[in-house]
């Protein structure tokens, strides 16, 4: 577990984490001994005409090595569930997730289960105003020599790096950020999104690290959130009323961004109605550019109406009225569908007779709900001008939701819920790894609300400590993860109380805890080729918080493994041995595995009682004697079963 993971960032390098993805999305241009054919992969290019140029920009900046190597580490933490939280009934049936912890741990757990399965990420990050509290924070654990071999730098620039420590340097930032960005992108889906606030300090700089990390190609817009309309007195000559947000996908064409909500003045066009629903009336002459008929001469064709009915044909009928396309001032016109449309859809036609022009016009039925189901949208622009996004209504909220100042600079909920609108349907995942006063939750779950969906949050935010000369620390709270928690608790209540609508208000709690220096001493130095009459209770090491270490391994593995952290877990009992099950996957985690605990999994192997394909198993756990026997047996199982024996330190 700690031990395999440290072992690994012992030997990590900082382009690791982009090997891997090339590995996975080209295999074939790896040979057997894992190095890359660059000749097969030009030839390949070459052939399909493709060019091959080197571009001279990019973005540099001090740490950005450093930055990749964090990329490339595993993290070296647990995952630990809080039991007594996650019993409660509102939580216990709950898909919904609260981590604290660092997000850089948090987001490494997180790709063993969620990688590519994140539909919307929003994030507010520092800004690095100078005035916001942020600085970078990293203990790096080893000297500027350690820099030089690891990261490949020389040595005036890794004592540099080192010394970004403490600072809010542009640098910094970026430092910062990178890995981050980095590890979110895995996350989401191939049509997911990710929405970044800023301001002016670091939008440029943010601008430029997402299209490396994104590409450009992933770029879909910059919106100006109008947040302060007053204008920020503090600024000398000119006051900023907005701030941004950076809209990016794996791919702007194929990102699956949704529209707008419609106001209830909008809802009230679609005044008429007929069995599929309300609608509105749409002309079906095209208007504006490209209206011509010589624009698209296939659009300039005749539609009959009936004079007594008012049924429509795009066949000649004998007393039927001809109408044409044409402009108020006389010239030929063209329809916005094609003859082949209207024939397929005619009944969404309709003739309405002009008395001033004595004449037939053709309009369309433009139906709210698209397909009788979803409600129809309005496509979304760069500037978001709302009084609901004020930042004040965000100050607001929390204010009377937990009775006091509690939060610094909250988001406003109606703002979060734009994001969850445009970028998760109501199936979807929505993240937010810097958390803070837990706003994106409650738009999550007023979206459920509004729309009787299922979408599901995962919130993540570092357990900051609270100055004590704070208005929160006055009201009980110390560390800003408990303010989030709280407001999403009441946050729920409100929801529920307001819409009556039956959604996921809870949340199972997951802490990041990393192990002390004496349990990695002694997990180094436990070796499993030495048979020990007594092991050691390696598991109860990893109790913390009242949780059992068992507990904490298990949520650790599940993560790691791909079930997520809300899978079922089954107890099946051996000999006097209790194997833990999770779909394809037995764990072995507590102490006491005997002889005939491993024949009595074996033999429930064999006779089809436990379809196992992996076996995991806490190395510490096992005598070396056991193990071996284990092993020795599922490698000849009678069933021909393969059961593939994972051990981890």
């Amino acid at each position: 577990m700690i031990r395999d993971a440290h072992e690994a960032n012992e030997a990590a390098r900082p382009n690791d984490f982009e090997l891997t993805r090339l590995r996975a999305a080209l295999p074939g241009y790896f040979d057997k001994d894992g190095d890359f054919r660059l000749d097969r992969l030009q030839e390949a290019l070459s052939s399909a005409d493709v060019s091959m140029t080197r571009e001279g920009y990019e973005l540099k900046f001090l740490g950005k090595s450093y930055a990749k190597y964090l990329t490339s580490t595993r993290t070296e933490t647990v995952v630990v569930p809080d039991v007594e939280h996650n019993a409660e009934a509102t939580n216990a049936g709950s898909e919904n997730l609260y981590i604290v912890g660092d997000n850089l741990d948090a987001l490494k757990h997180l790709l063993g289960s969620y990688a590519g399965k994140v539909k919307c990420i929003y994030i507010d990050p520092p800004y690095n105003t100078g005035s916001d509290g942020f600085v970078y924070v990293d203990d790096f654990g080893f000297t500027a020599k350690d820099l030089v071999e690891k990261v490949g730098l020389d040595e005036d620039e890794a004592q540099r790096v080192i010394a970004l420590q403490g600072k809010s340097s542009h640098s910094a930032w970026l430092t910062f950020m990178y890995p981050r960005l980095d590890l979110a992108k895995e996350l989401l889906t191939d049509d997911g999104v990710i929405f970044v606030s800023i301001d002016d300090n670091e939008q440029a700089n943010l601008k430029a690290l997402c299209d490396e990390v994104f590409g450009e190609q992933g770029f879909v817009a910059t919106v100006a959130v109008k947040n302060n309309p007053r204008g920020r007195q503090s600024n000398t000559s000119i006051a900023p009323v907005h701030d941004y947000i950076l809209i990016y996908s794996k791919a702007a064409a194929t990102a699956g961004i949704g529209g707008k909500r419609l106001t209830q003045a909008q809802r009230d066009e679609y005044k008429f109605e007929d069995e599929n629903g309300n609608y509105r009336l749409l002309g079906l002459r095209q208007r504006g550019v490209a209206s011509l008929r010589e624009d698209r001469p296939d659009m300039f064709f005749p539609i009959y109406v009936n004079p007594e009915s008012e049924e429509i044909s795009l066949a000649e009928q004998a007393g039927w009225h001809e109408v044409l396309p044409r402009k108020s001032d006389g010239r030929d016109g063209r329809w916005m569908w094609g003859k082949v449309k209207c024939l397929a859809e005619t009944d969404r036609l309709v003739a309405k007779f002009v008395a001033r022009r004595g004449e037939y016009d053709i309009s369309v039925k433009d139906y709210l709900n698209r397909d009788g189901l979803i409600e129809r949208t309005k496509k979304s622009f760069t500037i978001w001008d709302d009084k609901g996004f004020n930042q004040q209504v965000g100050t607001q909220e929390v204010k009377e939701l937990l009775a006091g100042d509690i939060a610094s600079y909250p988001k406003p909920t109606p703002l979060l819920e734009e994001v969850v609108q445009l970028g998760a349907g109501p199936q979807d995942i929505v993240m937010d790894f810097f958390s803070g006063s837990g706003t994106t939750a409650e738009a999550v779950m007023r979206a459920n609300a509004f729309d009787d969906g299922s979408r599901k949050f995962i919130m993540v935010q570092i357990p900051d400590v609270i100055d004590s000369g704070d208005a929160a620390y006055a009201a009980g709270y110390r560390t800003i993860d408990e303010i989030g928690r709280a407001r999403i608790t009441k946050a729920a209540i409100k929801v529920k109380n307001e819409t009556g609508a039956a959604i996921d208000t809870g949340f199972k709690l997951f802490r990041l805890q990393e192990p002390s220096v004496k349990t990695l001493d002694e997990m180094q130095s436990f070796d499993p080729n030495e048979e020990t009459l007594l092991l050691d209770d390696f598991v109860s090491k990893f109790a913390f918080d009242g949780t059992p270490g068992a507990q904490v391994a298990l949520a650790t593995w599940l993560v790691e493994d791909g079930f997520g952290l809300t899978a079922e877990v089954t107890c099946v009992e051996l000999d006097e041995y209790e194997l833990q099950v999770c779909d394809d996957t037995g764990y072995v985690i507590e102490p006491g595995l005997s002889s005939a605990d491993a024949m009595a999994l074996v033999a429930k192997l064999e006779a089809g009682e436990l379809d196992l394909k992996r076996l995991v198993i806490f190395g510490y756990s096992v005598s070396f004697s056991v193990m071996h026997e284990l092993k020795q047996n599922l490698r000849s199982l009678r069933s021909g079963q393969t059961v593939t024996v994972i051990e981890r330190y």
